[in-house]
């Protein structure tokens, strides 16, 4: 896992803040008006920010020296679980590359957003390969 910085960022605080609040509780569940209040506290300005971890270089270091992660539940609710490897998975190194035809779309400029991506990889036929094999 690649290492970050050694100052920690304001989101990095908020989590360790919450991480030890449940660990004080030993109720690992928690609310966004958890989030919002400590976020508050610290200063960090977009608590819908602070529960969106998409890889593990992003952890703060208590999570990883702990070996947690968190997990939505719904209703508001987060959980820090025991397994960040149960959560993230190290991709396996792609074996073969597949030269593709991409054809130009309407979407091309708007290609930001996972959604509009998945919109593109399903247009392009390239989810349909990936899954069956084939594209048709």
């Amino acid at each position: 896992m690649a290492k970050k910085p050694s100052k920690e960022s304001k989101k990095d605080q908020v989590l360790e803040k919450l991480f030890t609040i449940c660990k004080r509780k030993n109720n690992f569940v928690f609310h966004n008006d958890l989030v919002k209040d400590v976020c508050k506290k610290i200063g960090f300005g977009n608590p819908f920010d602070v529960t969106k971890l998409d890889n593990k270089t992003k952890f703060p270091d208590i999570l990883v020296k702990n070996d947690y992660a968190i997990i939505h539940i719904g209703s508001g609710k987060h959980k820090f679980i025991k397994g960040i490897d149960k959560v993230f998975h190290d991709f396996e190194p792609i074996q073969k590359n597949i030269d593709w035809q991409y054809k130009r779309s309407l979407l091309n400029q708007y290609n930001s957003s996972e959604s509009n991506i998945l919109s593109v990889a399903n247009n392009q036929r390239i989810l349909h390969h990936f899954l069956f094999g084939q594209d048709s």
